[in-house]
């Protein structure tokens, strides 16, 4: 290559003093990119007879390679929320008589492999995590359609259950069962938190018309689930804990136990997610589904009309949860609206 010569995204991006991903959007004519630096990037393009290059169309090949992202080995391991099999089945279906091959990988694994050309696949699934701007980059410039699950991005692609409304479900059930006084166990590092927490919210304000019975504790992961947690709801005299999801309420249902605090009896406890540990739990958590299944058909089959069709129309949908009723809330009776023993 002689000097100067530019000859792949990166080239131009150091040339044009912005990120490869910027160059990828201009190239690609996407919106939201300045006028000056949309000039400078196609003229350095242009004075360098750069082009993209484009995947050959899928319609002429005999199979689908697809990528469905998911968690490192470790985080799944610690606190599994979801079910790989859902996704699959889902695709499967999506799919129906089209050939196609599925390959997982972990978020750690597909940033590795985007350093090289080992990465050969036609479309990507992120499950329940983010890529990076690079990431994001490289399979722009590749013209792979990919696509989140679980996770709303601004700019992206993706298909999500509908966080808020899910708790604002599980808050309204609880104060229809007779909770009166209702605290929130949260995961501060997680971004659906943010949409839960306002769920949670808007629940309290709309049965006691303030903000004022708010009592909300913040977590960093899991591992901080402990006795002073527990703690922390008696000493406000919660009689129900509402949990950013269904580990959540299990570690924390453990703890009300380590006090000789029963559930529902004592204090009523909701999860969220539906996870696999749920379903072997008992009591069994009342919850909200993900709808993982639904999540991943839709995802799969908006990757195949941009495959075989060529679309390019945005994908920006939530869907709602499903509300599962289980063991962690008390029935509600004549006297629903006295504030219950903690004992």
């Amino acid at each position: 290559m002689k000097k100067n010569e530019v000859s792949t995204l990166d080239d131009i991006a150091r040339e044009c003093k912005v990120s490869a991903s910027t160059v990828s959007r201009v190239l690609n004519n996407e919106q939201g990119i300045s006028r000056d630096t949309r000039d400078r990037v196609l003229a350095c393009a242009h004075r360098n007879r750069f082009t993209l290059q484009r995947r050959r169309k899928p319609v002429t090949r005999s199979l689908i390679e697809l990528l469905i992202v998911v968690p490192d080995g470790v985080e799944v391991a610690h606190n599994p929320f979801y079910e790989v099999g859902e996704l699959i089945n889902a695709i499967g279906d999506a799919f129906d008589a089209v050939k196609k091959r599925i390959e997982i990988t972990t978020y750690s694994a597909m940033e590795e492999a985007m350093g090289g050309d080992s990465l050969k696949v036609d479309g990507v699934i992120c499950a329940f995590g983010d890529i990076s701007a690079a990431a994001k980059g490289v399979l722009r410039a590749r013209g792979v359609p990919y696509v989140f699950l679980n996770r709303t991005f601004p700019d992206e692609n993706y298909i999500s259950c509908n966080h808020f409304h899910g708790m604002l479900t599980l808050g309204t059930h609880l104060y229809d069962s007779g909770c009166r006084s209702i605290g929130y166990l949260g995961c501060e590092t997680i971004p659906v938190n943010r949409d839960r927490f306002r769920g949670y919210c808007v629940a309290v304000a709309e049965h006691t018309q303030s903000f004022e019975g708010i009592t909300q504790l913040g977590l960093a992961s899991i591992d901080e689930v402990s006795p002073a947690v527990a703690q922390f709801f008696v000493e406000r005299e919660c009689d129900a804990v509402m949990c950013f999801n269904d580990n959540f309420a299990i570690r924390l249902i453990g703890e009300f136990r380590k006090l000789g605090i029963q559930v529902p009896g004592g204090i009523a406890v909701t999860g969220f997610d539906d996870s696999p540990l749920r379903r072997v739990f008992k009591p069994s958590l009342t919850t909200i589904s993900l709808s993982t299944y639904e999540m991943g058909f839709f995802a799969a089959r908006w990757i195949l009309d941009n495959i075989y069709r060529k679309e390019t129309r945005r994908l920006r949908l939530e869907v709602d949860g499903v509300f599962i009723e289980g063991e962690t809330v008390p029935k509600k009776t004549s006297g629903a609206g006295d504030v219950r023993g903690k004992k």
